[in-house]
């Protein structure tokens, strides 16, 4: 199963149907603000236990003081950072 929440850089993506098909794959969209609490916080341990268990990898391109939250918000709105932008309080 494929879950995923976003695709804002691509709004109509291209699969690979044949391929998925005889791997009887699932695509599923999933809006996080639908979720029920219980769900959010099982996602929550689910990811922080992946990334403990080194699993996972954080895409943090940038990271930013509070004090520069002004050009964190710039860098953000010109996409292609390559990454999430972090602000740290």
């Amino acid at each position: 199963t494929i879950a995923t929440y976003s695709s804002t850089q691509v709004t109509e993506p291209k699969l690979p149907f044949l391929s998925m098909m005889y791997q009887d794959l699932t695509v599923r969209m999933v809006i996080v603000y639908a979720m029920p609490d219980a769900a959010k916080q099982l996602a929550i341990s689910d990811i922080n236990r992946a990334l403990e268990d080194e699993k996972l990898q954080h895409r943090i391109a940038h990271q930013f003081p509070l004090s520069e939250i002004v050009e964190a918000h710039r860098l953000v709105e010109q996409r292609g950072t390559g990454g999430c932008v972090i602000v740290q309080i």
